[in-house]
């Protein structure tokens, strides 16, 4: 019963989205808000058709793992989506964004909350380190389909690709250290040095490497010996982030990181031409994997404890999550005068959503602390980000492509 319940109430929402994508999407309504949206709708402060508690696990444990394999399936996508060559062309802005960008958003937002949330500095520090990353599942619909190709350079969209991508299995690291310090404080430090940082991190981007390098190499080998049916990486995208995922986690590393290490070398040592041929299709069945999420998100939001935290706290949080991104940027502009002009690095300011990354790392921190406002302040904080920059897609993107003259759309300058 609800199964089938869960499979017409989820696929007819999914189907809606498909059909009217486009009209949505000239409308600055992008599929996260929609799907939302519609588990609000769906769950007990909607329709009362379906709730949490009817999937028969406890909420947390449940969007803990639907976040983590909607991540791992996005993370994918979004590491296969850079052409090849691309690291080596942009090493600045990588070391800029990750190497500096994330402690100063870490720091930022941190700040912002333990100065006006009036939550305990450790709180404030778990808090900021979850919303410091930009999420790779709501900034794809910003960076993929039609709109995003004909007004956002391909720079800013690989760019903005490749942060939400390594900067979402890096906040591990951040998450951590307040975790640590809240349930082993005595060994904080040392457990964060050695067991997070150089196994579970480092030990974990390396095994992502080597597993993109051999899956890679299998692809071009069975591809040239006619061994396959056809010569797309297609069959690859889901298996591949599953087998890494479930693998990563075995062993004990950062899983979400060594699925976006493998994805980003298996998608520079494949032949360049398969990546292109099948971009769209790519994109596209990426979506209809990433959107459940938002709708069984929507049915769990904590409302009424919103209610009973007031305006203030959304107030605070907006300025978090937008503040973090905004403050970051302009101070690292020196450093990315070659990289992206000003309304480049306008644009780029504004767009650091944070979604599904948010709410593992949050259901996560959850489980091994107990503190359930993590989850309450969490979720408020992603329904702001999904909704602002939501909305606000259409017509950044359009005040974007104003300022770009028409031949440098074609003029991507290699960082």
């Amino acid at each position: 019963m609800v199964i089938n319940l869960v499979l017409a109430l989820f696929s007819g929402v999914l189907l809606i989205l498909s059909a009217f994508s486009r009209l949505f999407q000239r409308a600055s309504l992008p599929g996260p808000v929609l799907a939302l949206a519609s588990g609000v709708l769906i769950g007990p402060f909607g329709l009362d058709l379906l709730r949490i508690e009817d999937f028969g696990l406890p909420a947390g444990t449940l969007l803990e793992q639907a976040a983590r394999i909607t991540l791992a399936i996005g993370l994918t996508g979004v590491a296969l989506r850079l052409p090849h060559g691309y690291w080596r062309r942009n090493v600045r802005w990588f070391l800029a964004v990750i190497g500096l960008g994330m402690a100063l958003m870490f720091v930022v937002a941190t700040g912002v909350l333990w100065a006006l949330l009036g939550v305990p500095f450790l709180i404030a520090l778990l808090l900021g380190a979850i919303l410091t990353p930009t999420d790779p599942v709501v900034t794809t619909p910003i960076v993929t389909g039609s709109l995003a190709e004909e007004k956002i350079t391909e720079r800013v969209r690989h760019n903005l690709s490749a942060e939400s991508g390594i900067n979402d299995g890096a906040a591990y690291l951040f998450v951590f250290l307040p975790v640590l310090l809240m349930t082993e404080p005595g060994q904080a430090w040392h457990g964060l040095l050695t067991r997070v940082l150089l196994w579970e991190v480092l030990a974990g981007a390396v095994f992502g490497a080597l597993v993109g390098w051999l899956l890679g190499r299998l692809f071009v080998v069975v591809k040239d010996k006619g061994l396959m049916e056809e010569s797309s990486y297609l069959g690859f995208l889901i298996p591949l982030g599953l087998a890494v995922l479930g693998a990563g986690k075995l062993l004990g590393f950062d899983a979400l990181l060594s699925v976006f290490v493998a994805a980003a070398v298996f998608g520079q040592t494949i032949p360049q031409r398969d990546e292109e041929q099948e971009d769209r299709v790519q994109d596209a069945i990426s979506r209809l994997f990433l959107l459940p999420i938002f709708i069984l998100l929507g049915m769990a939001l904590p409302l009424d404890a919103w209610v009973k935290l007031g305006w203030i706290a959304v107030v605070v949080l907006a300025v978090a999550v937008l503040g973090r991104r905004l403050v970051t940027l302009w101070l690292l502009r020196p450093l990315l005068t070659k990289v992206h002009d000003l309304p480049e690095t306008f644009f780029l300011s504004w767009f650091g959503p944070i979604g599904v990354s948010a709410l593992f790392y949050a259901t996560l921190a959850e489980r091994h602390t107990g503190n359930h406002e993590i989850f309450v302040y969490t979720t408020l904080a992603v329904t702001i980000s999904v909704v602002v920059h939501g909305i606000s897609t259409v017509p950044m993107s359009t005040w974007l492509r104003r300022q770009e003259p028409e031949q440098k759309e074609k003029q991507d300058t290699p960082a």
